[in-house]
């Protein structure tokens, strides 16, 4: 338990019906006696004035929550009041003589400490909160109710399981009838293995659905990429000019198409080019291409050339794990042709500056529909994905030691380290710098 108390406004700022605020910590029964000065239980909802040296300040409804059983594991008091930011503001105030203001995602932070839910529920929270679409709330939403949490408890409970075989072994090596022969102590950890590869199996598609598609909107200079960024938003974002090279850094943009979110990176035209800022947009182009889910290859259909020809081939031999997705603009100019090049490639024909993207807007929906729609829980962060992946490289070190002979003391080393990086992830094990990190991008009062 912490030793202070915290408040925060847990509804938006600005002019509204209501306003939420939270305390949580030790001082909370001492706000209710001074302030409410009603007789209360628990889980109750109730209504009268907040009161400050006999001075009634707001009609409000309030609610307390006994620790261990709230939110936070601690004592807990929401209060339902007028929305308006001078209420609120002098009510805060009074409240912050018995506590000090929340910082973002201190209140799930505080119930990830006092154990009233693990890391990987408190993510699925915030992404909840973040949802962009209704895919990203279906994922998020699907993480809510535990199921990717027991799976990794399973993983847990097997490796601790485990350890615990082989320890006693190590320890007692004379006194132990120890049914560990190799074959067996491999099939266990494989099994393991097994478990997690399903979890990790498909973590890009939960990533995506979560956090957007990175998209990356490539080709020559003066092919229509800002003309197409701005078409995909209904609006103006980027410059537009017939000069080429107009973009000379990245912009990026969030848009929903029919559910699919996805995050566009307009690059910078890729060229040879000698001035100094405009290869620097350049290499942010590629850097974004490595980056990115999806490549949109846009080509000037009324003025195709080698330099299309160029990326084209490089896309193809470097980014082949990219989705992609080959554009031909400017369908609507009477020089327009079908590059020799893109004869054997299925491409969507566009006018961007005509607004005609119908075509590719059902594209990028019947490429990524499929995958996004999630029906089970799924990993929904790189954090996630990448701990998971640690934990499976030192089973798999276990498993070819077992195979290959190897001290069971060597084995134990990799049953230990998988098992400390599966606490990391449910939050069993952490350090300060990582917590406060993973709530900074929480909001405040959550």
């Amino acid at each position: 338990m912490f030793k202070d108390t915290i408040v925060a406004l847990s509804s938006s700022y600005g002019i509204s019906a209501i306003g939420v605020i939270r305390i949580s910590g030790n001082n909370v029964e001492d706000i209710i006696r001074n302030h409410l000065r009603k007789s209360f239980k628990p889980k109750k909802m109730y209504y009268n004035w907040f009161i400050d040296n006999e001075k009634k300040i707001d009609e409000i409804t309030w609610t307390f929550h006994k620790g261990p059983k709230s939110y936070t594991g601690e004592d807990m008091l929401e209060i339902f009041c007028h929305g308006g930011p001078k209420i609120i503001e002098e009510l805060i105030t009074i409240l912050k003589r018995y506590s000090r203001d929340a910082i973002e995602g201190e209140f799930s932070k505080r119930a990830v400490l006092n154990n009233k839910m693990d890391l990987i529920k408190a993510e699925s929270i915030n992404n909840m909160i973040h949802s962009e679409t209704e895919l990203s709330l279906d994922a998020s939403r699907n993480q809510v109710t535990m199921g990717l949490s027991k799976d990794i408890s399973k993983i847990e409970k097997d490796l601790l399981d485990l350890s615990t075989e082989i320890e006693v072994e190590l320890d007692y090596p004379d006194d132990i009838a120890f049914e560990s022969e190799s074959d067996t102590l491999k099939n266990k950890v494989d099994s393991i293995i097994k478990a997690g590869k399903e979890i990790l199996l498909n973590a890009d598609n939960g990533i995506m659905a979560v956090h957007g598609i990175k998209t990356a909107i490539v080709g020559k200079p003066n092919s229509g990429k800002s003309t197409l960024l701005n078409a995909l938003l209904r609006k103006d974002r980027a410059i537009v000019t017939d000069i080429p090279g107009t973009t000379r850094d990245t912009i990026e943009e969030n848009l929903n198409i029919k559910g699919i979110y996805l995050r566009v990176i307009d690059t910078a035209g890729i060229r040879e080019s000698e001035d100094k800022i405009e290869k620097i947009g350049i290499q942010k182009s590629i850097d974004s291409i490595k980056n990115s889910d999806l490549i949109i290859f846009i080509v000037d259909g009324s003025n195709p050339n080698k330099d299309d020809e160029k990326i084209f081939e490089k896309i193809n031999k470097d980014y082949k794990n990219k989705e992609l997705i080959i554009v031909l603009n400017k369908n609507d100019d009477k020089n327009f042709v079908q590059p020799f090049f893109l004869k054997n490639y299925h491409y969507i024909s566009i006018s961007a500056k005509e607004g005609n993207i119908k075509d590719l807007e059902e594209e990028i929906y019947k490429k990524f529909i499929n995958k996004l729609t999630i029906k089970k829980p799924l990993l929904t962060n790189s954090r996630q994905k990448d701990i998971l992946k640690e934990t499976l490289n030192h089973l798999e070190k276990a498993s070819n030691n077992i195979e290959n002979g190897i001290s069971k003391d060597f084995i134990m080393f990799d049953i230990r380290k998988a098992l400390e990086k599966i606490y990391e992830l449910n939050g069993k094990n952490y350090n300060e710098e990582m917590l406060n990190n993973l709530f900074s991008n929480f909001c405040v009062g959550k």
